[in-house]
């Protein structure tokens, strides 16, 4: 299944829709836009997707079957999360959020700390969202997502790549989304 042909299967089935929502990947934030028009230095097309409670805006890039998927801040921060949608949804559906998992660097410890923070972070999240877990578990299974053994040393790997930095209108370039 093509990037394309995910994203009209999420379209058209409602829970799916509401469940990523949830995870702050808001398909109904689209109409709002991002934040700022922004583009790539490559010139590839950029096409909002979804968006999140922060203002924040999920962007396809470029016109291939499976296109990467490019978060642009409302704060001037943004890059590259995944090479396609299916392993943006893994991130979005797996981490407590992309800005906590981005909000630190993996570190000498290999991402021990990052990782014991984040599992924090999830701690907090069930206890207002019991069924964190199983929710989870359901998005993978319907959509097909990777396990993805480790998705905190791919987010950061992607977010590296300096060719996915959005530049606004102005010609200034977002910030790096980990420093």
């Amino acid at each position: 299944m093509s990037d394309r042909e995910l994203l009209e299967h999420i379209r058209a089935t409602p829970w799916i829709a509401q469940a990523l929502a949830e995870f702050d990947f808001d398909l109904s934030r689209v109409d709002n836009g991002p934040a700022e028009e922004v583009h790539l230095a490559s010139g590839e097309r950029l096409e909002m997707i979804a968006g999140d409670a922060a203002g924040g805006a999920f962007m396809l890039a470029g016109d291939g079957a499976d296109r990467p998927v490019v978060y642009v801040g409302s704060e001037g921060e943004g890059g590259l999360i995944a090479t396609t949608l299916r392993d943006a949804l893994a991130l979005i559906v797996g981490l407590s959020s992309i800005h906590d998992a981005t909000a630190h660097p993996l570190g000498d410890d290999g991402g021990a700390k990052l990782r014991a923070w984040l599992a924090e972070a999830d701690d907090e999240i069930r206890a207002d969202w019991p069924d964190l877990d199983a929710a989870r578990q359901r998005l993978r299974t319907e959509l097909r997502l990777p396990a993805g053994t480790d998705l905190l040393a791919d987010l950061h790997a992607a977010a590296a790549d300096d060719r996915y930095r959005p530049i606004s209108d102005a010609g200034d370039a977002y910030e790096a989304m980990v420093h």
